[in-house]
Formats: structure tokens, C-alpha cells, sequence
């Protein structure tokens, strides 16, 4: 059981030798360090899955291998839980997606196509979040802002369930923080993740993000965030 208001990195790459993030067990485990002295409660682990490289259930089979290896020898916090970012694919509304998920939920991280979004593309995120009922959450949305046409394809799909995910980093940086900000000031359902890779060039952040929203936006917008992480977690986003 999850109660409201834990703070949660719900986008990572902490997870060993699974994708370009973590090389190793002994990587994990100092960024998991990091992440739990920044007052990570939950860490959700989210390797890159790209369709065009491998089949769902070879992925599946290589993450539950990395987390086992993980598992062997991590601190007690923060709590694991296990999902993907998966790479947006054309008809991916056909696919089963339901390993993919974060936990046991029905919450999919997808990672849009970096480019203009079509209608169609729009379209099949519709179908995901309406007929399959998976609850999406879009990852680091602040990065395809720039695109043409993508703020109104954004606006048009928030009148779905579905939730931004920004990356912490977005708000330590002059030429990402006016997009970030902006998201927040929508009124979008927002939540974190530090998509941390690394120990040094994309560590764990969620610290320096969430006290750069607090100092912005007071507390009341961090517990908005926090209990959004948490529904979706139980299931009740």
C-alpha cells in the first residue's frame, strides 16, 4: 500500500547493463545512494524499450535478470519498482503492452517520437488511455515543446487521463525552465522524474527540481505533484 505524498522519481535508468544508463550493479547502487540521501522514498526504474530492437517478453526476461542481480545487494531504500519507457511505435494500441507497466498497474511511460506529432500518433495515445484504459504518462514532455504543432497536440490530449512527466533538470537550466514552468502554470496533472543515467553527467536530481518548483511555486504544487505519483501508483489516477 502506497500512502500519499512519498516522494517519487518515477522516470530512471538505474537499473545495470540494461540501456544506456547504469553500466553495472556497483553504478546502480551509488546512484540509488544519491537518489535515497535526496529523500527518494520510491524509485521507479524505467529502462529504455525500443520496439525495432527486441520483443517484449526478451526485455522482460533481461530486466527481471538486472533486477535479481540488483536486489542481491541494494540498501533498503528507496523502495523498486520496476516499469519501461517505452518508445512511441506506430499501432502500438495493437501490441500488448500490460509487461511494460510500471508495477502491477496499468500506468505506461511512453517516450513520444522526437519530431511534429500527427493526428494519428495523437489518435493512438487516445486509444491506449480511452479503450485500453492504460493510465499514460508521457515522458519528459519539456523536450518536444519545441516542435511544431506539439503544444496544441499536448493541449488536445489533456483533456485525457493522462499525466506529464518533467525531468528535474529541466528547471536547473535558463533555456529549459521557461518551457517547464509553463507546464506547471497549464494546470496539466505534472509529475517528477530524474531520468537519471548516471552518477556524474545525469545523476539524480529530484532534490534541486523540487526545491527550484517549491521556492517557485510554494509547497501546495509539490504535494499536487506527489499525490499524482502516488494515485498512479494505486491505480487511482
Amino acid at each position: 500500500m502506497i500512502t500519499d505524498n512519498l516522494i517519487i522519481d518515477f522516470h530512471s535508468h538505474i537499473l545495470p547493463g540494461m540501456d544506456d544508463g547504469s553500466r553495472d550493479v556497483e553504478t546502480s547502487l551509488e546512484m540509488l545512494r544519491m537518489s535515497g540521501e535526496q529523500g527518494v522514498q520510491i524509485q521507479v526504474l524505467t529502462s529504455h524499450y525500443y520496439p525495432w530492437k527486441e520483443e517484449i517478453d526478451s526485455f522482460c526476461d533481461r530486466r527481471d535478470r538486472s533486477f535479481s542481480a540488483l536486489l542481491q545487494k541494494k540498501p533498503s531504500t528507496p523502495q523498486l519498482i520496476c516499469g519501461a519507457e517505452v518508445a512511441y511505435f506506430r499501432h502500438m494500441n495493437h501490441a500488448d503492452l500490460s509487461k511494460l507497466c510500471v508495477g502491477n498497474g496499468r500506468t505506461l511511460l511512453i517516450e513520444m517520437p522526437f519530431e511534429s506529432w500527427t493526428n494519428s500518433i495523437v489518435d493512438d495515445i487516445s486509444f491506449l488511455s480511452l479503450d485500453m484504459e492504460y493510465r499514460i504518462v508521457l515522458a519528459h514532455v519539456e523536450r518536444f515543446m519545441h516542435y511544431g504543432g506539439n503544444r496544441q497536440k499536448l493541449e488536445d490530449l489533456s483533456s485525457l487521463p493522462i499525466v506529464y512527466q518533467i525531468n528535474a533538470e529541466a528547471f536547473l537550466h535558463f533555456r529549459t525552465r521557461r518551457i517547464a514552468v509553463e507546464l506547471i502554470k497549464s494546470g496539466y496533472p505534472i509529475i517528477l522524474g530524474s531520468d537519471a543515467h548516471n552518477c556524474t553527467s545525469r545523476k539524480p536530481n529530484i532534490a534541486e527540481g523540487r526545491g527550484f518548483i517549491e521556492k517557485r511555486f510554494g509547497s501546495n504544487c509539490l504535494d499536487k505533484m506527489d499525490f499524482t505519483a502516488s494515485s498512479l501508483l494505486e491505480g487511482q489516477f
